[in-house]
């Protein structure tokens, strides 16, 4: 799998910096621009919301009863107006997994970190809480994968898998989508090993140094064909600057969720 420069990170960025915006049904932070430039998607990531009912999400945790987690999901749904929910035991692997049509409702996916489809009406999910949310979008031929990234999952080729598949089951080209790296714990926030740097293909330190997963990533979606342009990073962290999120080196057991996909109906 292509890994980031050895040099990369030490060199200006050519990407752009977002600063997500905040909405009220469900709570989330959305792309401002994304808004705008294509009213046919739906696209999120969900906060924390009423501190004393926190908007969790998190399905494979214990943090929230299972019946208030569904009901979450059952809102998720209603208030994006789609038909179908997909999403996953996540296990910070590269699986991405490509989804058509199927019955309304929540559908929990064989055990996978990433999403796609092209078909409108079906909102992919990944939960997180430090780990980045990676939303992907090709307006030619609007077809949508979402993934989560850890640094395992990074490392491991998550993002160039979600491009593989996009290619492969909707003739996806990397020079047509867009790619936003969502909220996540931020560069100076994120202190790991040096095993981490050398899986990323960094410079390896000699002890624990803060890393910047996101963008690491947002280098590897221009090595793999993406232009920079297209690339932006959220400006949110989950640890740091009090954006209402769950993080989990925070000591939250709550989950946020990043959901994308294609509106029903649109022309």
């Amino acid at each position: 799998m292509p890994s980031v420069r050895t040099k990369t990170l030490s060199e200006p960025t050519p990407f752009g910096t977002v600063a997500e915006v905040p909405v009220e049904d469900p709570p989330a932070l959305v792309h401002p621009a994304w808004r705008t430039a294509f009213p046919w998607l739906i696209q999120g990531t969900s906060r924390r919301g009423d501190p004393d009912h926190p908007f969790d999400l998190g399905l494979f945790s214990d943090a929230s009863p299972a019946g208030a987690v569904l009901e979450r999901w059952e809102q998720l749904r209603r208030s994006s107006d789609a038909a179908r929910v997909v999403h996953a035991h996540q296990v910070h692997g590269t699986a991405v997994r490509y989804h058509t049509g199927g019955d309304a409702g929540l559908h929990l996916a064989e055990a996978c970190d990433g999403h796609a489809t092209s078909d409108p009406g079906i909102l992919l999910a990944v939960t997180t809480a430090d780990c980045v949310p990676v939303f992907v979008v090709d307006p030619v031929r609007r077809a949508v994968a979402l993934l989560h990234a850890g640094w395992r999952g990074a490392a491991g080729g998550i993002l160039e898998e979600g491009f593989a598949v996009m290619a492969a089951r909707a003739g996806s080209r990397a020079a047509d989508v867009h790619v936003h790296f969502g909220p996540a714990i931020c560069g100076s926030c994120y202190e790991v090993g040096p095993e981490v740097f050398q899986a990323l293909g960094l410079p390896v330190p000699d002890g624990p140094t803060p890393v910047d997963l996101r963008r690491a990533l947002a280098f590897r979606a221009a090595a793999a064909g993406a232009h920079a342009e297209r690339i932006t990073v959220s400006c949110h962290c989950t640890l740091c600057g009090g954006s209402g999120l769950f993080s989990h080196r925070g000591g939250d057991r709550g989950r946020q969720v990043g959901f994308l996909g294609i509106r029903e109906a649109w022309p």
